[in-house]
């Protein structure tokens, strides 16, 4: 990794750490996988608690028609959810009132690969909007004389007070869209000084390229008369004095007047957040670049392993053919006969030659399997004929360990396998089982039908394993004893060769009692 890249990686977890808002990565299973220290804090689970969680967690049971999948749906079709105003659930069974913006993450090709949500908590500012239109419908249940003597009061100690302390603008528009009250907020947001909001066109806060239906809107929205976010899913902006935009997320509330339905907004600058999420966006395009940069060097180098393995053992088993073949003249001793050392000797090189020529075609089958370059020819096979053949490979093993060999022929059963292939891994399995056993003990293989498929199994008396190396008994080049030689290759390659026929192999051990390993082929 670069260290440019290295240096984005970390302002990229900076900016997201920092965060007012939580900021949430779910996979396309509904899984969390990225939980900051905001979606900590106002959800009240830890990131170790939240990651790996469906997402669904944080659903109020009231809000169920707001699954995730239909959020992920709508995501999918190009859709970007943005300033979405809903409840969640939070850790101690209390409601969370957020704001929620949804987008896609993808990859550098465009495939949609999760989900990224920024949820804000505005459970303060809803319960605020709450207490303003308390405060207006007690202002309009009051008789004209009450009101004369509580709008003093009210309006001018606990009213002005709220609002003017909020942090968001607080526009309050009459139904000709005449704005009569504003607070200071929002005369520092739009650039106006003091009072001098009130009494002008809301639509001198609209862009110009969107004044034109503003009218229509403020009507449509007055005559349903329902809370709601403004322009959800839209890129909103709004327009300053000076003429400049600037992207806002604003909510509207509908209050109910002797004079008419007015609207409460309340507006927010979400210009810093815009920034941090095209950062993260940006960070993330690189991010998901540089990972696939590093998937297709990762495969080049793998496809350039596999072609030396094939080259280097092709280049050593053509002299280790030839060594074999001269020890097995010398040993018929056609050119003259040999002392008991030289036989000896002759027989130490064959021995360790067919082990070596073993080790190679271990390493060149694993990297044919893992290449997807080995090919099978399968076919309807006995297995009673293939664990004779299997036993009988490996009988003269036994004896001269005084191990005992035992075949079940109770049962002739039929496999879809490749013949060589199921021959490799029988032997591969007794060879292990009498390596493990000492003498006076018994290997046995026995097969039977299990549904669709014929369970193989061979069990020995020997040494056994623990539950720790049975964990990894079937990983490449792991040796349950160093003192038996081997490169710990044989499993690894049963275990391969057994799935790409459509089956599955597994262990049962106690250490001291011996090992039972079974493995199951299709029926034929």
């Amino acid at each position: 990794m670069s260290a440019e890249t290295s240096g984005a990686e970390r302002w990229l977890a900076a900016i997201v750490e920092s965060s007012d808002d939580a900021i949430i990565g779910v996979s396309l299973q509904g899984l969390v996988v990225s939980w900051n220290a905001s979606a900590a804090r106002i959800f009240g689970y830890s990131a170790e608690e939240a990651i790996g969680k469906p997402i669904q967690v944080l659903i109020w049971p009231a809000k169920e028609d707001e699954r995730d999948v239909d959020l992920l749906r709508r995501i999918t079709q190009g859709e970007r959810i943005d300033h979405f105003e809903t409840v969640r659930r939070h850790k101690n069974g209390t409601t969370v009132l957020v704001s929620l913006s949804v987008s896609p993450i993808v990859d550098s090709n465009g495939i949609l690969i999760g989900v990224a949500k920024i949820a804000r908590d505005i459970t303060s500012r809803v319960a605020m909007e709450q207490s303003l239109i308390a405060v207006s419908d007690q202002v309009r249940l009051l008789t004209e004389q009450e009101a004369q003597a509580r709008v003093a009061s009210l309006a001018n100690r606990r009213f002005r007070e709220l609002i003017e302390g909020a942090p968001d603008g607080i526009l309050q528009v009459d139904g000709t869209g005449t704005i009569i009250l504003s607070n200071r907020t929002a005369e520092t947001l739009f650039g106006y000084s003091p009072d001098e909001l009130v009494g002008k066109s809301v639509d001198h806060l609209v862009p110009e390229t969107h004044r034109a239906g503003h009218a229509e809107h403020r009507a449509n929205f007055a005559e349903a008369g329902i809370a709601r976010p403004m322009g959800m899913g839209l890129d909103l902006h709004a327009r300053r004095k000076d003429g400049s935009e600037f992207p806002v997320e604003i909510s509207l509330s509908p209050v109910k007047t002797e004079a008419g339905i007015q609207v409460v907004a309340v507006i927010r600058d979400v210009t810093e957040r815009r920034r941090v999420e095209q950062q993260v966006r940006t960070l993330q395009e690189s991010y998901m670049a540089e990972l696939e940069a590093r998937q297709k060097e990762a495969q080049r180098l793998n496809h350039l392993k596999n072609e030396f393995l094939a080259s280097v053992s092709h280049e050593l088993r053509t002299p280790l053919h030839t060594i074999l073949g001269f020890t097995d003249l010398l040993s018929e001793e056609l050119e003259g006969t040999l002392n008991e050392t030289q036989k000896e000797f002759v027989q130490h090189i064959h021995h360790d030659s067919e082990h070596l020529l073993g080790l190679i075609n271990d390493v060149l089958d694993l990297s044919r399997i893992e290449s997807g370059g080995l090919r099978l020819h399968t076919e309807s096979l006995s297995v009673r004929e293939a664990i004779l053949d299997a036993v009988r490979g490996i009988k003269h093993q036994a004896d001269a360990k005084s191990v005992g060999m035992q075949a079940d022929n109770s049962g002739d059963f039929r496999v879809i396998a490749d013949p060589v292939r199921l021959r490799q891994i029988l032997y591969n399995l007794l060879s292990n089982a009498v390596k493990f056993t000492a003498a006076g003990g018994t290997v046995s293989v026995v097969a039977q039908a299990n549904g669709t498929a014929v369970r193989i199994s061979v069990a020995d008396t020997g040494i056994g394993m623990s539950e720790e190396e049975q964990a990894q008994i079937f990983h490449r080049f792991y040796q349950v004893s160093s003192s038996t030689g081997g490169a710990g290759l044989g499993l690894a390659i049963c275990k391969q060769l057994v799935e790409i026929q459509g089956g599955s192999i597994s262990v049962e051990s106690e250490l001291g009692s011996g090992s039972q390993f079974h493995f199951e082929l299709p029926m034929a």
